[in-house]
């Protein structure tokens, strides 16, 4: 069963879907990045494959983010019921095993969708910008020239390991919104609630954490910590990880074999 949840994620129209937006945003935001900068004299670090990620990630990719994260596989239970292929599937496996891949699979589907597209920016830059940084005091993408929140020290000392630690980041995010949204389906079985409704809350949670002062809760800061100063581990990973616990306990309680057929 897990099998062939995994090649049905995986092989999915849906997931290159989320790729090539994801993709399209970072790379949109990133010929920003490059707008005035061919100055002669400059220092030859002002545009560099770091600093390029750090600021691709702040456009459009962290408006839409949310969304990649439930496209592959978030509505796949609604589906399956929808279409009559539950009932088939489990003639063959039990409803447990049948949730535990669901489970799984659509938690790797969701953190691939975001992470992956970091992953193949940061290759992309190391192509075509240099891998020096610029003095402290001139980077672009980050006053100070040292991110804040957490592993921020590594930007200057490792910063390949810096931008591998966002792109890990990046699948936690994508991992945990797509455990909300699969945990929306037994909720609300459509498909277009499955998919709008983390979108939905998480620009919501942001605009209303904005207005309340605690912009160090909003939701972007999870996936950019460096966003705003003050993030820490308990901001970042407190956060995601009572929306995982949260989801999944809803769908532990509500995931009972009697709703199949209701």
């Amino acid at each position: 069963m897990f099998r062939a949840d995994l090649y049905r994620a995986l092989l999915n129209r849906t997931l290159l879907l989320a790729l090539a937006l994801g993709v399209c945003s970072l790379a949109y935001w990133l010929t920003d990045y490059d707008s005035g900068l061919d100055i002669p004299g400059d220092h030859p670090f002002n545009t560099n494959a770091y600093d390029a990620v750090l600021w691709a990630e702040r456009g459009p990719f962290a408006l839409i983010v949310p969304l990649l994260a439930v496209i592959p596989f978030a509505d796949s239970y609604v589906l399956d019921r929808t279409q009559g292929y539950l009932r088939h599937i489990l003639v063959r496996c039990s409803y447990k095993r049948y949730l535990a891949s669901k489970f799984l699979v659509n938690l790797l589907a969701g953190g691939f969708a975001v992470a992956l597209p970091i992953l193949f920016l940061f290759i992309f830059t190391n192509i075509i910008y240099p891998r020096g940084l610029l003095p402290i005091e001139q980077s672009r993408a980050v006053v100070g020239g040292i991110p804040d929140g957490p592993l921020g020290f590594l930007y200057r000392t490792a910063p390949d390991l810096y931008i591998l630690f966002l792109i890990a980041l990046g699948f936690i995010f994508g991992a945990t919104y797509a455990t909300l949204g699969l945990a929306i389906s037994f909720v609300a079985p459509n498909r277009y609630v499955v998919l709008a409704t983390p979108f939905l809350l998480y620009h919501v949670a942001n605009f209303v954490l904005a207005v309340l002062g605690l912009e160090v809760w909003s939701p972007p800061v999870t996936l950019i910590p460096d966003g705003v100063k003050s993030t820490s581990w308990l901001t970042v990973f407190g956060e995601l990880g009572g929306i995982f616990v949260f989801s999944s306990v809803i769908i532990l309680l509500l995931a009972r074999r009697d709703r199949v057929n209701a």
